[in-house]
């Protein structure tokens, strides 16, 4: 049934079935698996995630693509998982590293 997820950053909550907050932290207002389109609100006070968002985001991406392989994933401005660099030492890096 899952169909898409996106990723934006917000300062409203009211549009979204599921939020990243400034910890990392996922709050589901409903199961991923029963909607066809899941919209994550990154809630971040800076113009860009912080690492501990950037892992959630990649979490909830590989989540949704283990209903669907053919799921449609949309980052919105800012919200890319993938900083420009990625140093190798960085938890990023060992996580793409691993799948």
């Amino acid at each position: 049934m899952l169909q898409k997820i996106s990723f934006a950053l917000v300062n409203d909550r009211a549009r979204y079935t599921h939020f990243i907050e400034q910890d990392g932290s996922i709050i589901a207002l409903c199961p991923i698996e029963i909607i066809p389109e899941v919209r994550v609100g990154v809630v971040c006070p800076q113009d860009f995630p912080s690492d501990e968002q950037r892992l959630s985001i990649v979490h909830l991406a590989q989540l949704a693509t283990g209903y669907d392989p053919t799921v449609s994933i949309e980052f919105g401005q800012g919200t890319s998982p993938f900083p420009p660099i990625v140093p190798s030492n960085h938890p990023l890096a060992e996580m793409a590293a691993q799948h």
